[in-house]
C-alpha cells in the first residue's frame, strides 16, 4: 500500500478529501525503478475541474504508454488545504505517487483559461521555484524573484 502525502488527520478536516488521494480507476501506477523520466503534468485548478479535461487525458494516456516515462498528475489544492499545506510546509504532490512535484525531471503546467494564471504562481510557490532572468549590464542570472 502506498503512503498517502496527506495525514487521515489532514484529510478528515478538508471538504473533499477524495480530490487528493488518487487510486481513480483507470490511473496509471509504474514502478519508479523501471523508468527513465517521471514527468508531473499540471492541470492549475482543482482535480474535479482538471480531471474532465479530454486534453489532459490524452497527453497523460500518450506518456504513460511509453515504459520508460511515468506521468502523473498534479492539481491545486482547494483554499481549505492551500491553507493547511502553507502553515505544515507541505510540498504539492502528485496523484498517483503521493511524491512531491520536486522529485520529477520535469514539470509541466497546461494554461487553458485566465483564469488559472494565479494559480501557476500558487504551484510556483509551492514549489519554491526561483525565476532569474538575464541582466544584459552584468551578463549574468541574477534571482529577482523568490516566490
Amino acid at each position: 500500500m502506498r503512503k498517502l502525502a496527506l495525514s487521515d488527520e489532514i484529510l478528515l478536516t478538508v471538504e473533499k478529501p477524495a480530490r487528493y488521494i488518487g487510486n481513480e480507476v483507470n490511473s496509471v501506477m509504474k514502478d519508479k525503478n523501471d523508468i527513465a523520466v517521471r514527468f508531473a503534468m499540471c492541470f492549475p485548478d482543482v482535480y474535479e475541474i482538471g480531471m474532465s479535461h479530454l486534453g489532459i487525458q490524452i497527453l497523460y494516456d500518450m506518456f504513460n504508454k511509453r515504459e520508460d516515462v511515468w506521468c502523473e498528475r498534479v492539481y491545486s489544492p482547494w483554499t481549505d488545504l492551500d491553507k493547511i499545506m502553507r502553515e505544515k510546509n507541505i510540498p504539492l504532490f502528485a496523484l498517483e505517487s503521493q511524491d512531491p512535484i520536486k522529485d520529477f525531471d520535469f514539470l509541466g503546467i497546461t494554461i487553458q483559461y485566465e483564469m488559472c494564471y494565479t494559480n501557476i504562481l500558487q504551484v510556483m510557490e509551492f514549489q519554491k521555484i526561483l525565476i532569474y532572468v538575464l541582466n544584459g549590464l552584468q551578463k549574468g542570472l541574477h534571482k529577482i524573484m523568490k516566490v
